[in-house]
């Protein structure tokens, strides 16, 4: 019930917009205000996330950390699909030359278009000692991605006169994980080194839908039937280098053990190897930032292809309250995404809340809260 959940979430989400590749991670209110960094920045249940080579820099000097279930949803709207369905459904049946080339029209605007949206809860602990740092996580990203099947589309022509029409598949996916990140750190020409590694055991399940456009209701989802993918084991690795005491370079890899899930009509879903890079400069007040990845990311389904550029700065008041922005540009061959904008607010109550938002152009918009402890 949980995994249906879940996926007719994100397929809701997806609903809402016309989206493409999500970027890498979408971890912790934090990084995704400052842009999606997460690399070489954030306390040590974002490294517990996002890369295990931070665990030991643990910026704050806590000895333990509690991230409470934290959620975030995104979706990234640069093409006006869903209105551009609600008018087409509108029209119905053409009864007039000006209703026929309306659907013409947009079915010529929809074709090569996708949707992809997410929903992405996640909870973790951390517990740092002096020279080992260690964790659990439980995390879930679901995933969908949705478009105009490739040579679906039906437009009349004066030997075939049919109504205007084409075929809208869908697939949800649902990734739940458990991890167990473990950290240390060395002395390396001078400078402090910290390793990490995360090793993960994934479930993965997934849903199709495919309808006429004419008479797709997102209403249908509901009954549809999960299918299971499977399970796999994976680990991810991270290093940051602390260059001098306010600049440090981080480097992780996703996915080191590398698999594939193949649904039952034939898509596979790849879980490859995936590296990014990162740097920070950290005064105390004021964080700077910056990640790429190396590698880029193939899409789910219909969507584009990811590889991102992000960038982020924080500003503490304190340590009571922080200010956030960021920014993040996919740099993928041939991709269309929108640059995204982001901003946050921190504030310690004695305990962490943290939100953040995300906006970019044509309607996208992405949103994380969550809260903690650290002590």
């Amino acid at each position: 019930m949980m995994k249906r959940s879940l996926l007719t979430a994100g397929l809701i989400a997806a609903s809402l917009s016309n989206v493409h590749a999500l970027p890498y991670g979408f971890f912790d209110a934090r990084s995704v205000a400052m842009g999606n960094v997460s690399v070489a920045t954030g306390g040590i249940t974002t490294a517990a996330l996002s890369n295990p080579g931070m665990l030991s820099v643990n910026e704050n000097d806590d000895s333990y950390a509690l991230l409470l279930p934290a959620l975030g949803v995104q979706a990234i709207d640069d093409g006006n699909v869903i209105d551009l369905v609600d008018e087409f459904q509108a029209i119905g049946t053409p009864t007039t030359p000006e209703e026929l080339d309306r659907q013409i029209a947009i079915l010529n605007d929809l074709d090569g278009a996708s949707v992809i949206g997410a929903v992405i809860p996640n909870v973790a602990f951390v517990s740092s000692g002096e020279n080992f740092t260690w964790g659990i996580t439980a995390r879930a990203d679901v995933v969908v991605s949705a478009g105009i099947r490739e040579g679906s589309v039906i437009i009349p022509t004066p030997t075939n006169l049919v109504e205007p029409d084409a075929v809208v598949d869908a697939l949800g996916v649902a990734i739940t994980e458990i991890g167990l990140p473990m950290g240390t750190d060395l002395s390396f020409a001078g400078m402090q080194l910290s390793v990490g590694v995360t090793p993960r055991f994934v479930q993965v399940d997934s849903i199709e839908y495919s309808s006429p456009l004419s008479t797709a209701d997102i209403e249908d989802i509901k009954d549809l039937d999960t299918e299971d993918l499977g399970s796999f084991t994976t680990v991810d690795a991270g290093v940051v280098l602390s260059v001098i005491d306010t600049f440090r370079v981080g480097l992780v890899a996703k996915n080191l053990i590398e698999d594939t899930k193949t649904t039952s009509s034939g898509i596979d879903v790849d879980f490859d190897t995936h590296l990014r890079a990162g740097a920070a400069f950290d005064f105390g007040f004021m964080t700077l930032a910056a990640d790429m990845d190396l590698t880029e990311r193939d899409p789910i389904a219909f969507e584009n292809p990811s590889k991102s550029l992000a960038v982020g700065a924080e500003i503490d008041a304190f340590s009571v309250v922080q200010l956030r922005v960021g920014y993040q540009s996919n740099l993928a061959s041939g991709a269309t995404d929108p640059d995204l904008y982001s901003v946050g607010l921190g504030f310690w109550l004695g305990f962490n809340l943290d939100v953040a938002l995300v906006a970019g152009d044509d309607s996208s918009y992405g949103a994380f809260v969550q809260t903690g402890f650290h002590f």
